[in-house]
């Protein structure tokens, strides 16, 4: 009994004195690094446009040009006027003869400022093969409170001096869609009076014109 508790004292004893030599645990230090905030650069949104698909407006009326407005997408309706064909043979056919086409009134109510891009549509019936071959374009000339263009003068056996009046205009037509056409110019169209003509029947004695004005000088 006496050595077990002679053991025991001696075991406590070695306990402390390995607990008095054990060092104490270091605290842990933990280093605070400061990083500054960097706002990341705005990524610009591109937006993308998507292609409107303009739909050009369709004639009321067939075999009538209407000025197509671009800016605004319509069509505006020209001046329904009637030409009358006169033949005149001068000086007995001497000096030869000419037919001109005369319209009432000195100009058209129905004016356009445009120094080009000056577009037409006009829808046919559908039986048209070639449209430059029915429909013309004439420069009026005003004169004696009328508009008048030569469509065609003979010469006679003495020269005839006489300037002829007005001219035809050159147009070009374009296909858009099923019996509608678009009709451009070449050149821009000068100042003056203008008139379409629908020609399929030369022997008629009277025409429907779609007439109208343009306003912008060469100068200008």
């Amino acid at each position: 009994m006496k050595k077990l508790i002679l053991y025991l004292l001696f075991a406590s004893g070695c306990i402390y004195v390995q607990a008095q030599k054990t060092p104490p645990k270091a605290k842990v230090r933990y280093d605070t690094i400061i990083v500054k905030h960097k706002d990341k650069p705005a990524v610009k949104q591109v937006k993308q446009v998507e292609k409107v698909e303009i739909i050009i407006p369709i004639p009321e009326y067939i075999n009538q040009p209407y000025y197509y407005d671009k800016d605004g997408n319509k069509l505006i309706k020209l001046e329904n006027a009637t030409a009358q064909m006169i033949t005149k043979k001068k000086t007995l056919g001497l000096k030869g003869a000419k037919q001109s086409l005369t319209m009432a009134d000195p100009s058209s109510k129905i004016r356009f400022i445009a120094r080009g891009n000056v577009t037409f549509i006009i829808k046919t019936s559908g039986d048209v093969i070639d449209l430059t071959s029915y429909i013309k374009l004439y420069k009026f000339i005003p004169a004696d409170q009328k508009r008048e263009v030569t469509i065609s003068a003979k010469e006679g056996v003495l020269n005839d001096k006489e300037d002829q009046k007005g001219k035809l205009i050159n147009i070009s037509v374009k296909q858009i869609s099923k019996d509608n056409y678009m009709i451009q110019f070449a050149e821009a169209l000068e100042a003056g009076e203008y008139g379409f003509v629908w020609v399929k029947n030369m022997e008629q004695k009277e025409f429907s014109v779609s007439a109208f004005g343009i306003d912008w000088k060469n100068s200008d």
